[in-house]
Parts: structure tokens; C-alpha cells; sequence
């Protein structure tokens, strides 16, 4: 077990990380990708290369990114007595006779320093293995709502990475997992990083929490559809999607009236059902504003096969185990596998449910942009009646572009087609004609939706009444998807 070092002496231990380089853009373009080392990529080999020469990286990256023990000998000229003492006392070390061995994998996350198991507990089967930040977690960071936040739940916290994030903005951070080594891993690593107010807990769900009411709660579960349950923090315990349905349907009682509760899933497309209607069975009755953004779907076929190349069992099982998943998945009926994330709001009143499929996912930070949609429909919620949007100051949002593609005609560039895009969160956009953009150009906010109208109408020569209900409905539109907001007065 690694053991939690005192404050001082966790800052010394990161500065000596740092010092020596061990940070992501050095470990980078030192491996020129940062890949793990893994039985599928055959890239041990190539790894051991790049790390051969003695020095403070190399020494670090063959213990806590190779995992791989060093004789004394090789480490003394590089590694300074006090760095090496830390990682002893940590037990990120182990000595023997032979020299020093890693006990845990450790990488740089976030700006955070972050131990895990090594990749071979998935290859030795070990069930509550804790897995190190991978694209999940990542992916869901990257779509937290950074608002402040009194408090804050990571649901099945791993490694506890998510936890460290929200520590940022929130006062408090409880941090829970079923898994016992998940919950020490993750104290072990508030601590390293010096991050105090998180709070760790064990247990299933949200049986450890009381009656205790989030504002914000983070859950990146273990959502495979598998017919076993060979690792804890990957494979739903449930039959098919249960868990994330369990959890859509508890988590309500657990926010605060505006909490949030973003969730990173699978679920199945059984026959007979379309998927959305699956879906938003979990949704109803939970008093919250939802939406659900569909990315990959998969057939069956390929989901197993997906799902058995990562588990890293023997080739000559392959057979049999993709028996085993497609049995399972024919007697329920399993027609794809879809994944997504979850993001639901707490709020009395008469609640909204958004289900689609959304374009492929930008790079950067989405928080603001989901925070930004559900502010959106309180918008459009106050602005129903038409005499409220005439009445309001609307305007284009500073992430709005107009692009422009034109072809030559007769001596001049003649336009083609003209496109408003949002350059910031999903890639949607809008086809638009000359006047129209024109029009949308004028609604910087300066004055009403119902004078730039009447405007409009004049210079469109074009019935007032047509005009104002087509350029209300184009706003409500645009105001819904982020291309526009509503001035305040």
C-alpha cells in the first residue's frame, strides 16, 4: 500500500518530479507519443530503447512508465538521495537485494501527478485493479461544469483524477468507489498533490453519502454491457446498461434544486425499441432537465470484438468468449451499443429532455458550452410569447462566423453559399441567404428584436407579419443552439 507522505514532504517529492522532467509535454516529445507500454503495441521494446541512457527521466519513466526495477547501481548517479529516500517512504518504491522495484505506475495528468496499477493488472486479470487518467476521465473533465461549487460528488472516483480537477472550483469534493485500492490510490494522490478538501469515501453508489445534496455530481461509471464482470472499474454489474440506469434514476435525490449531474455511458438498442425511447425511460420522473448526447454506436459483432481485444486474455479463447458475448447479447435482444454522456439539472417546474446525436466532439474545454445550453432554454423558457423576444435585445454571440463561399460569374466572385458557424463547442451551423445575414449582423444587442424587424421587413419589401413570425422562430433557433443570447438591460 503506498503511504500518504506529510505535506511538505509530498511539495518536495513533486518539485523533484518536475525538476527531473517528468511532466506531460516532456514526456511527449521525449517518446515522441506518449504511449503506455502494452502487449497489444509490442512497443516495450522501442520504449526500453528510448530510455536507455542514464539520466533522471529515463531512470524515472522505466520505474513509474515501464515498471520496470533498477539495479542500484544504474540509479545512483542520477537519482539524488533525498528524491530517492521520498519515493521509499511512499512506497512508490520497493528495495531488495536486486535494487529497486515500482509498486504503482504514476502519471502526470491534468498538472497533477497521478498513481495507478500498471497496465499488466488488466493482462493478470486482477479485479480491483485501479485503472491510471485514460481518455474516459479525460473526455468527462473536459465537459465539467467549472462553475463554483459548494459541493461536489466524483462517483466512482478510480485514481481519483476527476476529484483532483473539481477540487479547483469547488469547497468541498467527496470522492467515492465500491473499490477499496481505488479509494487509497485516491487519497494517496490528494495528498501527493497537496489538495485537501476532498473527502473519500467507500461503497456502492450512493450508499455513502447519507442525505448528504451536491451541486455538481461527476460519474465516469463502470458502463461496459458484458455478459461478465471481470474488472470492477469497468464492467456494469447490472444486466445490460442497469447500473447507468440506477444511477440517472438516484442521482436527482442527490443534487441540490440547479446541481448538475454529468455522466459518461452505454446503453443498448434492444428490438423492438428505438434507442431514445430506452433512454428516456431513465429520464422520466427525475424532476431534471436533461441532455443526452449520443457519440458511438456499435453493432454487437463489433462491440465484442472491441471489448475482448482489450481484456488482453489469450487469442486462443477468442473463440469462445466471443460466443459468450454475442449469446448474450442475442437473447436480449441487443441490436447496437450506443455511448454518450448524460447531463441532467435539478429544477422544479416543468422539466425539458434534449436526446440526439451530436457532431463529432470538438478539442478544448466544453464545461461552459453544456452550462451555456442549459442557460439557453431558461432563455427561451422566459421568451415564449412573442411580445417577450420583440420586446428583448438580442445579439450574436462573439463565437459566431459568417463564411462566405463564392464562385466567378460573369467577371465578378458571385456568393454560392453563405454559412453561420459557431467556432467555440459542437460544429453546428446554419445555411443562410444574403438578406438574412445581413439582418443578423444588426442584432448586436443596441436595440429590440422588434425594431430590427420592422427594418428588415421594410428593406425585404416583404409583409411585416410574415417577416416578424419567420425571424422569431430564426431566433428562438439560433438562441437554442448558441449562436445567439439576449442582451441585459
Amino acid at each position: 500500500m503506498l503511504v500518504p507522505l506529510s505535506q511538505r514532504e509530498s511539495r518536495q517529492l513533486l518539485t523533484s518530479f518536475e525538476d527531473a522532467g517528468y511532466v506531460e509535454a516532456k514526456i511527449r516529445n521525449h517518446f515522441g507519443v506518449a504511449e503506455l507500454p502494452s502487449r497489444q503495441l509490442r512497443n516495450r521494446p522501442r520504449l526500453m530503447d528510448r530510455t536507455a541512457d542514464a539520466t533522471s527521466l529515463n531512470a524515472l519513466l522505466r520505474w513509474f512508465w515501464l515498471g520496470q526495477p533498477q539495479p542500484i547501481a544504474e540509479v545512483a548517479g542520477v537519482i539524488p538521495g533525498d528524491f530517492l529516500a521520498l519515493m521509499l517512504k511512499s512506497g512508490l518504491l520497493r528495495e531488495s537485494a536486486a535494487g529497486f522495484t515500482p509498486t504503482s505506475m504514476v502519471l502526470p495528468s491534468d498538472g497533477f501527478l497521478v498513481a495507478a496499477d500498471f497496465p499488466i493488472a488488466i493482462e493478470h486479470g486482477e479485479q480491483e485493479m485501479v485503472l491510471w487518467p485514460n481518455p474516459t476521465s479525460k473526455f468527462l473533465a473536459r465537459f465539467a461544469i467549472r462553475r463554483h461549487s459548494k459541493a461536489t460528488l466524483d462517483l466512482g472516483t478510480g485514481s481519483g483524477i476527476l476529484s483532483l480537477g473539481a477540487a479547483r472550483f469547488s469547497d468541498t469534493v467527496v470522492a467515492t468507489d465500491l473499490n477499496q485500492r481505488a479509494v487509497s490510490f485516491a487519497a494517496f494522490n490528494a495528498k501527493l498533490n497537496g489538495v485537501e478538501n476532498i473527502e473519500f469515501l467507500t461503497g456502492d453508489c450512493f450508499s455513502p453519502l447519507g442525505n448528504r445534496r451536491f451541486d455538481l455530481i461527476l460519474s465516469n461509471p463502470p458502463f461496459f454491457i458484458t455478459p461478465q464482470q471481470d474488472y470492477l472499474f469497468c464492467d456494469n454489474p447490472m444486466e445490460l446498461d442497469g447500473l447507468c440506469r440506477r444511477l440517472v434514476k438516484e442521482a436527482p435525490e442527490y443534487l441540490n434544486e440547479g446541481g448538475y449531474m454529468q455522466m459518461l455511458c452505454e446503453w443498448a438498442q434492444v428490438s423492438g425499441q428505438p434507442w431514445e425511447e430506452r433512454i428516456a425511460e431513465w429520464l422520466e420522473g427525475t424532476g431534471c432537465d436533461a441532455w443526452v448526447m449520443k457519440g458511438l454506436t456499435q453493432d454487437p459483432g463489433e462491440y465484442a470484438q472491441h471489448r475482448i481485444r482489450e481484456n488482453f486474455s489469450s487469442s486462443a479463447d477468442d473463440a469462445s468468449l466471443f460466443q459468450g458475448y454475442m449469446s448474450y447479447y442475442r437473447e436480449r435482444g441487443v441490436e447496437a451499443i450506443h455511448d454518450g454522456l448524460i447531463v441532467m439539472r435539478r429544477r422544479t417546474g416543468a422539466n425539458w429532455v434534449r436526446i440526439e446525436e451530436v457532431p463529432k466532439t470538438p478539442t478544448g474545454e466544453m464545461g461552459e458550452v453544456v452550462q451555456a445550453t442549459f442557460e439557453a432554454q431558461d432563455i427561451l423558457s422566459q421568451l415564449q410569447a412573442d411580445e417577450r423576444l420583440l420586446a428583448a435585445r438580442p445579439r450574436l454571440s462573439e463565437h459566431v462566423r459568417l463564411e462566405q463561399v463564392c464562385e466567378p460569374l460573369r467577371g465578378r466572385w458571385a456568393a454560392e453559399s453563405i454559412t453561420l458557424r459557431l467556432i467555440r463547442g459542437f460544429p453546428f451551423h446554419l445555411t443562410l441567404q444574403p438578406l438574412v445575414a445581413d439582418f443578423l449582423a444588426t442584432c448586436d444587442g443596441s436595440r429590440t428584436a422588434e425594431e430590427a424587424i420592422r427594418e428588415f421587413a421594410a428593406i425585404a419589401k416583404a409583409p411585416h407579419d410574415t417577416v416578424q413570425r419567420e425571424c422569431l422562430a430564426m431566433m428562438r433557433k439560433l438562441i437554442d443552439r448558441g449562436f445567439m443570447d439576449i442582451a441585459p438591460d
